[in-house]
């Protein structure tokens, strides 16, 4: 098969958030320190009113939660329905010394509507001392403080009125100590106990949903102690609608403001390449051989016949093709694009797989209905990608990405034809992958890591147009010895 030659544009890698939240350094600085997170849903003089209280507070007694839950806090929602919320949380965190930081969910206005329209709040609580390491059942202190959690959310919001529509999503994190699956039953379990604690304080269990998130949105970095008890936690949404709650789901899947931190513990390390490598049958793209004109990189170490040779650079030498980043709305108000432009985003070599489930009913157990198809991304239906690399043949088979959220729908192979430019057309062995996505507005960044830690290839970031079937950068990561090496791979799709 042909490759049809593409033009490239420059990069745009989104990051999705939800907005009206912001973070000032002095807040992140409190909250790696003293374990809490403060988030805000004003601008920047809410923001730095609230960081001086919280800074103050945290001058004081170490671990101290109030935080996001004083005066600022509260003064970001002046007037709002969810007021009494806000307060009965901030006594709570107060008598039981949580940690518990909220923002609003801020819906964008329609087209001639005076302003953005308030859809709910969501706390998060980290979880220290409310589960035994490894188990979701509740400690006697963990129960004592979710039943006060629940009875805050029970309350009826506005002037006493509960028109049945609000509802209520509980999300397990953990940090990334243990591997992806491990983590996301786990949160899953410890999501859906907390859930039946707001069931027991008197919400129907049909408005109560939940989901294990596991380790796969970091709000930190989990190299440090600080960084992983700030990814403990759990999320406690409560929205003002189904509607509300299908937006939300849908903003947070695949939202790449969570590639900003590793789902790993540590960066990944080289792997160490196998001495034998089968054979089999090429699916790769079959051209004419070309010249031998691309010699061996000056930066590259000798390679052995196991290892194959992508004409790279060390990866601590090449900045990741994830740098820049834009806002993506989901359908809430955003932070601005500044402020988006100072998370950058990590690149696959650095980061882990990631696993989230399902968001389930807590009354039957199902998935949430979201209206979700099966539609792919215009031309990303199952197709194969390709480039040749320093004169090896690199193929992504298939490239599968869903119009809903980006989602991936069948896991990848990586082929890799060494010596394609010479005449080779014999890959080496097929390279399962496990991929993920992260969308923006108009792009997404589509992650592929190897499952085989000896396989010639780490890991493959490529940044897809989602206006047409067109990447427009990429790289990929791959083991020289001890070393991580780094190459521009921009696949083409095959026609």
């Amino acid at each position: 098969m042909r490759l049809k030659a593409k033009r490239l544009t420059a990069l745009a890698v989104a990051i999705a958030t939800l907005s009206g939240c912001q973070t000032n350094s002095t807040m992140q600085s409190v909250g790696a320190n003293h374990g809490m997170v403060i988030l805000c849903g004003v601008g920047a003089v809410g923001g730095a009113i609230l960081g001086n209280r919280l800074a103050g507070a945290g001058n004081k007694t170490q671990g101290a939660v109030i935080g996001g839950l004083l005066g600022g806090a509260l003064g970001c929602y002046a007037g709002s329905v969810w007021e009494s919320k806000m307060k009965a949380l901030q006594q709570i965190a107060k008598d039981e010394h949580m940690a518990i930081s909220v923002q609003p969910l801020n819906l964008q206005a329609p087209a001639g509507a005076a302003k953005n329209a308030d859809g709910g709040l969501v706390a998060q609580v980290q979880d220290e001392g409310m589960f035994p390491v490894g188990s979701a059942q509740l400690t006697t202190t963990g129960l004592r403080q979710a039943q006060k959690l629940a009875t805050a959310f029970a309350q009826k919001s506005g002037e006493g009125k509960d028109d049945g529509q609000r509802r209520f999503l509980i999300v397990g994190h953990t940090d990334a100590t243990g591997t992806a699956s491990l983590n996301q039953r786990l949160s899953e379990q410890r999501a859906r106990a907390v859930g039946q604690v707001l069931q027991g304080a008197g919400i129907a269990a049909s408005r109560i949903y939940y989901q294990g998130a596991g380790s796969s949105r970091p709000v930190a970095d989990n190299t440090t102690e600080a960084g992983r008890n700030s990814n403990r936690r759990v999320e406690i949404s409560e929205m003002s609608s189904q509607d509300v709650l299908v937006k939300r789901v849908q903003a947070e899947s695949a939202n790449a403001k969570y590639a900003v931190y590793s789902a790993g513990p540590e960066k990944r390390a080289p792997a160490r390449t196998s001495t034998k490598a089968a054979t089999v049958a090429s699916r790769a793209p079959v051209a004419s051989p070309r010249p031998v004109d691309q010699p061996t990189s000056a930066h590259e170490a000798p390679a052995s016949a196991a290892l194959v040779n992508f004409g790279g650079v060390p990866a601590a030498q090449q900045a990741s093709v994830t740098a820049a980043i834009q806002p993506k709305s989901g359908g809430f108000t955003l932070i601005s694009s500044a402020q988006a432009n100072d998370l950058p985003i990590q690149s696959c070599q650095a980061d882990a797989p990631r696993e989230t489930g399902s968001v389930l009913s807590l009354a039957t157990g199902q998935p949430l209905e979201d209206h979700k198809t099966y539609e792919y991304m215009a031309g990303y239906n199952n197709r194969v990608w390709a480039e040749v690399v320093n004169g090896n043949l690199l193929t992504i088979t298939p490239v599968s990405i869903l119009k809903d959220n980006a989602a991936v729908d069948r896991q990848p192979i990586l082929e890799v034809v060494k010596g394609y430019d010479t005449g080779n057309r014999t890959s080496l062995k097929s390279i399962q992958g496990i991929a993920n996505t992260y969308e923006g507005e108009t792009q997404v960044l589509y992650r592929v890591f190897a499952k085989d830690p000896n396989a010639p290839v780490s890991c493959i970031d490529v940044v897809f147009e989602k206006g047409a079937p067109q990447a427009t950068k990429g790289q990929v990561f791959y083991p020289r010895g001890d070393s991580a090496y780094v190459a521009a791979f921009i696949p083409r799709k095959a026609s």
